[in-house]
């Protein structure tokens, strides 16, 4: 019985000892998004494409310009974020919705849903400009 009683705890042990490694591991996983290496390419490759999308002074898009010099600024002065609900923000809203993406505008191809979900990141994370 005492035999019983040790392979039932041994077998809790390394159970909850798995789960512990499995949590840790996760967690781990999870990086910080850097807007100059993570963000900053998304947009100019997605949504700064030339003066009739969100590109330089002459875009023509309520004057959100995404030209990496001039990205972080547009961001958060123009009220695209909303960090106290990340999954509102507009910026991320624009980008994303079911497969169909507002932004940006066919023809060109909606973002990944792994794109949208590291601008969704970037934001939960405090939109820093790093």
């Amino acid at each position: 019985m005492n035999n019983k009683k040790s392979i039932v705890t041994l077998a809790i042990i390394t159970l909850f000892n798995v789960m512990m490694a499995i949590s840790c591991t996760h967690k781990s996983q999870i990086s910080a998004v850097s807007f100059n290496k993570d963000i900053i390419p998304i947009l100019t490759t997605s949504c700064a494409l030339n003066s009739s999308c969100h590109s330089g002074a002459n875009s023509t898009n309520l004057e959100i310009n995404f030209d990496s010099s001039t990205a972080y600024i547009t961001i958060t002065s123009k009220g695209l974020l909303n960090l106290s609900n990340p999954s509102a923000s507009l910026l991320y809203v624009e980008v994303q919705g079911n497969g169909t993406a507002e932004m940006p505008k066919p023809p060109l191809a909606a973002l990944s849903f792994a794109q949208q979900a590291e601008i969704l990141e970037w934001i939960k994370q405090g939109a820093q400009n790093n």
